[in-house]
């Protein structure tokens, strides 16, 4: 079987089992690249029985050649271990790649902004949509997909609930409106928003929707503008979620429901972020 062919069927089965569109194009952009290089490496389509343990450690070290991360080859070698894993179950192949070791990777510590700094930024950005979209970030802990494809119908307002749908791991989960999110969506909802036919919440007048990229982009230039020396990604504003919420002494496990971790380990590096508190414990001994 060609190479191409049983990538197709291992797509197909990850449809079948209702992974996240996300994580399909992620496998599917990832195992492409491999393919790719192998046809480059051969100079013709390679069959399956042609591929060694050999060519996919050679394709995870040319990808550090190429000056990817540690994460991003490790997420690189679990796809490939998947992919032979689902092979070698149907029996289709050898499990040429279950030698794959993860690169050992230095932990990065969690950037987020202070109630203070949020503050700040939020009072920077000047495009409303930039704007609203980040305080629906902060004020929900959501990841920055999520907010992106959420749908008008999502919205509750009258049992003041959102819900989120296919999140990561392709599970749903409902998270509270707050009375001060459901009033700035409210306005953003009535006063702001283009008239489109687009069916999702954050939407541009030219496009129906906000891609993540723009968002980015608009976010970054919003930071410059103010006293804020930190590298602030969309990403940081669902961890300044998590800690404002240690701070204020909400327990792990409803902090967990909200950002929808799949484990309570993955909640507790939140408790390890509050410095602040963590110093002033120490000063207590």
């Amino acid at each position: 079987m060609l190479l191409s062919q049983a990538i197709e069927k291992f797509l197909n089965d990850l449809k079948r089992k209702n992974y996240a569109d996300n994580t399909i194009k992620d496998y599917s952009k990832r195992l492409r690249i491999f393919r790719s290089w192998l046809e480059d490496k051969y100079n013709c389509q390679v069959y399956l029985s042609d591929i060694t343990f050999n060519d996919v450690d050679d394709f995870l070290n040319w990808q550090q050649e190429k000056g990817n991360s540690g994460s991003s080859r490790n997420r690189d070698g679990y796809i490939i271990s998947s992919f032979y894993k689902y092979l070698f179950k149907r029996d289709i192949c050898d499990n040429v790649a279950k030698k794959v070791e993860p690169v050992k990777t230095r932990k990065k510590e969690r950037v987020y902004l202070t109630e203070k700094e949020m503050e700040e930024l939020i009072e920077a950005i000047d495009k409303p949509l930039i704007k609203i979209v980040t305080i629906f970030l902060y004020q929900t802990g959501c990841r920055i997909n999520e907010a992106l494809t959420l749908k008008l119908d999502d919205i509750d307002f009258i049992n003041n609930v959102i819900n989120i749908r296919q999140a990561k791991g392709n599970k749903d989960r409902n998270i509270a409106l707050n009375q001060k999110l459901g009033e700035e969506l409210k306005y953003y909802l009535e006063e702001e928003r283009p008239n489109t036919d687009s069916d999702f919440v954050f939407a541009t007048k030219r496009s129906g929707s906000l891609s993540r990229g723009y968002y980015t982009t608009r976010l970054k230039r919003s930071v410059k503008k103010t006293n804020i020396n930190k590298n602030i990604s969309a990403h940081s504003i669902r961890h300044s979620t998590a800690v404002a919420l240690v701070k204020r002494g909400v327990d792990l496990p409803t902090i967990q429901k909200i950002l929808g971790h799949e484990n309570l380990q993955t909640t507790s590096i939140y408790v390890h972020s509050d410095m602040t508190r963590i110093r002033d414990a120490l000063e207590a001994i």
